[in-house]
């Protein structure tokens, strides 16, 4: 059986196949690089938000609370550089209208990916953003997230800080 090549049918099939090629340089794209949902690429920098709890604060004091966790930040600018910053306030979270003060990680950092320097292209600290109020943590606990900025270098990336309905807590790229 024969099937005639007409240019309609010649279009329909390039088309197609145009379309299958192009998927497929996507398809690849979401293999090995794809981030985490707790992870946000911010230039060359990858930052992931885990392990996260929530310390309830002291009844009388100015202790109201604080989220914890862990920061990991990852350089990679393709080999043979180094990059310097400050910890201090890289990271900016606000639940409802209260905006969170960062405690930790402070300081300053150097990561490099440079062959003799991939050890230290990772840096992993703790990580605490204490509540303003009372009602600030009370929101946060009843499920409100907190939206939290990350700038590194004036370049930005946003995770949501959440209660799960399982009581844990969760750095996310969504709300839901």
């Amino acid at each position: 059986m024969t099937t005639k090549m007409t240019r309609r049918t010649f279009l329909k099939g390039a088309a197609a196949a145009a379309a299958a090629v192009s998927l497929s340089g996507l398809l690849t794209g979401c293999g090995g690089d794809q981030l985490a949902d707790n992870e946000v690429q911010i230039g060359p920098f990858i930052v992931k938000v885990y392990g996260l709890d929530v310390a309830l604060g002291t009844a009388s004091g100015n202790d109201k609370g604080a989220i914890t966790g862990k920061v990991k930040l990852r350089y990679d600018a393709g080999g043979s550089s180094w990059q310097g910053g400050s910890y201090n306030n890289m990271f900016k979270a606000v639940v409802v209208d209260a905006n969170l003060t960062q405690v930790a990680p402070t300081g300053p950092f150097f990561v490099s990916d440079a062959l003799v320097g991939k050890p230290f292209a990772t840096e992993e600290k703790a990580l605490k953003l204490s509540f303003p109020t009372d009602e600030a943590r009370q929101n946060f606990l009843d499920g409100k997230p907190a939206v939290m900025t990350i700038t590194i270098n004036g370049m930005t990336g946003v995770l949501f800080l959440m209660k799960r309905d399982d009581n844990s807590f969760v750095a996310t790229k969504t709300v839901g």
